[in-house]
């Protein structure tokens, strides 16, 4: 018992020094703020049919069909190819994709086209992106998928282009597709 007195006393002895010294406090508060950022870096190819793929350095790829028409009748051959695109948004968020020409069109082409043929190839695009996916063809406009909080991993661009149809004017043909990921906060 002695002992714990002791100690009782010495911390009422250390209790009175500190009330006769002066001690200064400072408070230091640390604020930041994380803007919102979206990147996307160069894509990959997952599966390619009638079409060969490369990447080109700059974040961009170019798609060349390997056969847009069967040489026998003008017929456009169907050709896919899927690309996975590394992608992160670190907030609410919306992912694009349009269509240049609304199709492959032909370069050059001016005026009405020959009777029964087309200078024009729509293609089917499709987005799928964390959880969500969204399909449509190139002539219909702008596809949109809004995400509503951030997401990291890898985008997937399905295109797809018809087998058949409306025979297609010969030609060199292109189209560019613009693919953007945008805050939305």
């Amino acid at each position: 018992m002695r002992y714990m007195l002791t100690i009782t006393a010495l911390a009422f002895g250390a209790s009175a020094n500190a009330q006769e010294i002066d001690r200064a406090a400072q408070v230091l508060e640390l604020s930041a703020t994380a803007g919102s950022a979206c990147v996307i870096s160069t894509p990959r190819a997952r599966a390619v049919t009638n079409a060969n793929f490369q990447a080109t350095g700059d974040g961009n790829a170019t798609v060349g069909l390997t056969r847009l028409v069967d040489p026998n009748t003008a017929l456009p051959r169907g050709a896919s190819f899927e690309l996975e695109i590394p992608a992160t948004c670190n907030a609410s968020h919306r992912v694009t994709a349009a269509s240049g020409k609304g199709g492959l069109g032909r370069v050059g082409a001016a005026g009405p086209q020959a009777q029964g043929f087309a200078d024009l190839l729509p293609y089917t695009l499709r987005l799928d992106w964390a959880g969500a996916s969204q399909e449509r063809s190139s002539n219909a406009g702008m596809l949109v998928l809004a995400v509503a909080n951030g997401a990291t991993g890898n985008l997937a661009l399905l295109v797809n282009t018809p087998d058949g149809g409306t025979p297609l004017i010969a030609g060199d043909y292109d189209d560019t597709i613009v693919i953007q990921l945008q805050p939305t906060d």
